[in-house]
């Protein structure tokens, strides 16, 4: 999404975008990059290809005349940075979260290759910067921290709306709070299950809308039924109008074990909603506790319900903090300056890199 959201805002009299993926990309993604217009290509890598796939990307990247390459995550450059060199086009690194790398030593001795191969080497947080550091051993000036930026005319305040009552049940007058992210492991929603089933049985009348998707639906919908909380909690899956939906939502919750720099948060604080979320990753260097939204212990359903509850049961404070919330993404992390900071960057590779 980071990658379509920089597209959508280079300056189409210097760049003419092309997103490519090596491989079949289910989901909402390829809706979304169509309906912005943004052109698309699919090296379509498959196992079976795999034997002639640096041959084949060649062939692919030099007949798109590409004239920069930007790749988001360690694996996929892995892939990739060896025909492009042989294709003579410069290469822009982006690494979004360490988990997958902390757990192999090819990967991590693939960015060490990647510090010293890349024209760019970035990571959206400094956290992530600190791990390649300090953990891994890639010299500190060799990685540039740009973190990840929204849209804010997209995601920006306002009332509740049709498409968000629609998902609510009939003559629904409470609380409505929502959570955005895949539904897997890490993202850990069923604490956040556990800590609705405690607001419940305090009687109180709220709503948890979640959207995403992933291989822990089915468990998430059992453990719903289990905790008698299908009246409170409806999963929405995979939506691209999610833009539409906070606008008048009561509060965000990400409940994540770990993250890199999670674009969720960043939509919610522009949407102007205040924000609970876990003290992990790069989450501490966008929501500063008690300024601009609330920072929890993760795995800690009481911890997440009392500050639920500190949310709602204070407008005046939720509002100082939804405030504060759409200033920092105003100052800091629009994608309007991001991409003039990787525009200035690709800039600076082609100048040194003439075709």
């Amino acid at each position: 999404m980071v990658a379509a959201d920089i597209c959508d805002n280079l300056d189409r009299s210097i760049f003419d975008p092309l997103i490519l993926f090596m491989y079949q990309v289910p989901g909402l993604m390829p809706e979304i990059l169509s309906d912005r217009s943004i052109a698309t290509y699919n090296l379509n890598q498959t196992r079976v290809k795999r034997l002639f796939g640096p041959l084949l990307s060649f062939k692919a990247l030099v007949g798109l005349k590409i004239d920069i390459l930007h790749v988001h995550h360690v694996p996929l450059w892995q892939r990739i940075w060896r025909t492009a060199k042989l294709a003579k086009i410069p290469v822009v690194l982006t690494e979004h979260a360490k988990y997958s790398i902390s757990r192999s030593n090819k990967l991590q001795e693939a960015c060490r290759k990647a510090a010293g191969t890349a024209n760019c080497f970035t990571t959206v947080s400094k956290d992530l910067k600190d791990y390649f550091v300090k953990e891994i051993g890639i010299p500190e000036e060799s990685i540039t921290v740009i973190p990840n930026g929204v849209d804010t005319s997209r995601f920006a305040p306002g009332p509740k709306n049709g498409v968000l009552r629609d998902l609510l049940p009939d003559k629904f007058a409470g609380k409505v709070l929502i959570s955005v992210g895949r539904l897997t492991e890490a993202k850990d929603q069923m604490t956040l299950l556990s800590a609705i089933e405690l607001l419940k049985k305090q009687g109180r009348n709220i709503f948890l809308i979640v959207v995403g998707d992933g291989e822990l639906r089915i468990p998430l919908g059992n453990e719903i039924a289990q905790k008698d909380l299908t009246h409170c909690v409806y999963l929405a899956g995979s939506r691209s109008d999610v833009y539409q939906l906070l606008p008048g939502v009561d509060a965000f919750i990400l409940s994540s074990k770990r993250e890199g720099f999670p674009m969720s948060i960043l939509e919610a604080m522009a949407a102007g909603l205040p924000v609970i979320a876990t003290n992990v990753g790069g989450i501490p260097e966008i929501v500063k506790d008690g300024e601009n939204g609330i920072l929890i212990p993760p795995q800690d359903q009481y911890s997440l319900a009392n500050a639920i509850c500190r949310v709602l049961d204070d407008p005046g404070f939720a509002a100082n903090l939804a405030i504060r919330a759409r200033i920092s993404i105003e100052q800091s992390y629009s994608i309007q300056a991001i991409t003039e900071t990787y525009t200035k960057i690709y800039l600076s590779i082609l100048e040194r890199n003439p075709s």
